[in-house]
């Protein structure tokens, strides 16, 4: 999964992430869009056509635009731990114990105010950098020890879920009489965890801004073809999806957001401007692309490995931090439900505004599509245990279609 850094050379970075990009040929700029690109769009009706047939099929019942608000905002933490699978599967590693580090967190955020007394601020600091720190055991394992990345972070996980299980001996952790509730301001009524708190409406529309700024931006290169064409394609885009916003504020959309789609947001624009804008995200997509060609160009793929993990093991924890803030208690195993469709989000990112990438606004895109999909058969009758069996067919279907890209002449 790493290899040794090898001595700097004169090949640029842009080079080497040249080389993961599909091929010119690939492309075919000028002559339409490519089979990579009719892929993603595929993908995409696809997933229309779905909410076409619940239209049909539930006549409506599905289309509330409170509920379908309330089950972005229920399946924040699943989005979150899907951020940390995706930053990692762009450096071509893998990382199974963000589940576990995830319910290692919500321990974490409840047990320290809970038994030390500790200030939640503090704690919330303290949960982000054991989550720091289970990464870099990670990315140590991996690089240092060259341990298999499959077989160290399902080891780690192990490890971290069972430190969860002896602390709590199996048992719900939870406010008592003696410590008192949880702060107002982070759990209960009223607090960030709860969807009927919306943030101010100016946070809501900034977010927005800069979420559609980001959209247009990531579009505008997703297209093969002339300058103009790519330019028309994006505004035709740009103007289909102001009127869908449009149209679904007519119809009742909220106009402000819950805290939880807030912060699920902010950490999308955080770590897809941090992947797209600065050395180390560059250096990430060079190595996930091509990691001998990147040793060879100078980049110290070793640290860039370690660098992932650790991203992944803060990014996880803060999903336990939302879990905790949601719940206002800690269980043993919260999180592991999560690993399954956080893995099917992220794969999903390859066919949905990419063309074999990894893509983190395809990442939050496919996991919200998936989060619908499943609500959609549970409210037409299916029971909500084969969500599992739904989540386990998309991630066999897009890991499947995924690799049938990259594998493409010229990918």
């Amino acid at each position: 999964m790493s290899i040794n850094e090898a001595e700097p050379s004169a090949a640029p970075v842009d080079e080497i992430e040249a080389r993961s990009q599909p091929s010119p040929a690939a492309g075919r700029p000028g002559r339409g869009p490519s089979r990579e690109t009719l892929s993603s769009v595929a993908t995409a009706a696809a997933f229309g056509l779905v909410f076409v047939v619940y239209a049909v099929w539930l006549q409506g019942g599905f289309y509330d635009v409170t509920r379908l608000s309330f089950d972005v905002s229920r399946s924040t933490p699943q989005l979150v731990l899907a951020i940390a699978v995706a930053v990692c599967l762009c450096g071509h590693l893998f990382d199974l114990s963000v589940a576990a580090m995830a319910t290692a967190g919500c321990f974490l955020s409840v047990g320290m105010f809970i038994d030390a007394g500790l200030p939640m601020g503090l704690v919330i600091v303290l949960t982000l950098l054991v989550g720091a720190a289970a990464g870099l055991l990670n990315g140590l394992l991996v690089t240092k020890f060259k341990v298999n990345a499959f077989i160290a972070t399902l080891g780690t996980g192990g490890l971290f879920a069972g430190f969860t299980v002896v602390y709590s001996s199996g048992k719900v952790i939870g406010p008592t009489p003696d410590s008192g509730p949880l702060p107002g301001w982070f759990s209960g009524a009223g607090s960030v965890g709860d969807f009927q708190n919306k943030a101010p409406l100016g946070v809501a529309v900034l977010v927005t801004a800069a979420v559609v700024a980001a959209l247009l931006i990531s579009l505008d290169q997703r297209f093969p073809g002339p300058e103009p064409r790519r330019r028309a394609q994006v505004t035709v885009l740009a103007l289909l999806g102001a009127l869908v916003v449009g149209a679904a504020w007519a119809l009742g959309l909220p106009a402000e957001f819950d805290w939880m789609i807030v912060i699920a947001l902010s950490l999308t624009l955080l770590v897809w401007t941090v992947m797209k804008y600065t050395a180390v995200g560059h250096a990430i997509y060079a190595v996930g692309g091509n990691p001998n060609a990147a040793a060879f160009a100078g980049i110290r793929v070793r640290a860039v490995s370690l660098c992932l993990f650790v991203f992944s093991g803060t990014i996880a924890a803060l999903a336990g931090i939302l879990i905790a803030s949601q719940q206002g208690s800690a269980a043993p195993g919260v999180a592991d439900p999560l690993l399954l469709p956080a893995y099917a989000g992220a794969f999903l990112s390859t066919v949905i505004l990419s063309r074999g990438r990894f893509h983190i606004w395809g990442t939050v895109a496919g996991s919200i599509a998936l989060v619908y999909v499943t609500d959609g058969l549970v409210v037409g009758g299916v029971p909500y245990t084969w969500t599992q069996v739904i989540n386990g067919a998309v991630l066999i279907v897009t890991v499947a279609l995924s690799t049938f890209l990259q594998r493409r002449p010229g990918a």
